[in-house]
């Protein structure tokens, strides 16, 4: 059973929320900036090279649903990689529309080192904090994720003047 909150427990709530948010995004996003930065990459195109490195047969459209954003986001992204000749792109012998996409070897390398600063930086947490205890705040996270996304969008969006 959900109990109603008056107004200032509800507004507290969300600045415990956003405060968390900014905290867990900012302490994430260190994790990842300097080998990101060091070369020349966004998160999202390191997770597209990271899909395209671990994944047989993978085009832009399989990237946007995995993502859940649209084609022409991943688009952007992946012809910023293939102007850093990181990408190249394969048509597909059966369907000639269909374009695979490909690391070249500068995107092989450079996946690999900023995955293994990733993980190297990621192992100190895990020998600091544990296993066990990151594995159940992934699931939580996981769940609520899956929780919020399930109620769907509010019925009415305020109008903001």
């Amino acid at each position: 059973m959900v109990i109603a909150m008056n107004s200032d427990e509800l507004s507290k709530l969300l600045n415990d929320y956003f405060e968390a948010y900014q905290n867990t995004t900012k302490t994430m996003m260190d994790l990842v900036a300097w080998p990101l930065s060091q070369n020349k990459l966004s998160f999202e195109q390191f997770l597209i090279l990271r899909r395209i490195a671990t994944t047989d047969e993978v085009t832009l459209n399989d990237i946007a649903i995995q993502r859940q954003v649209t084609r022409s986001a991943i688009s952007r992204q992946v012809k910023s990689l293939l102007m850093q000749h990181y990408v190249f792109q394969v048509p597909d012998p059966r369907d000639r529309r269909r374009l695979y996409l490909h690391l070249t070897e500068r995107g092989q390398q450079v996946e690999r080192i900023v995955d293994q600063a990733i993980t190297q930086h990621f192992d100190h947490w895990v020998n600091q904090l544990g296993a066990p205890q990151i594995d159940q705040v992934l699931k939580m996270m996981g769940t609520f994720s899956q929780q919020v996304t399930d109620l769907g969008e509010p019925q009415s969006h305020p109008v903001l003047h």
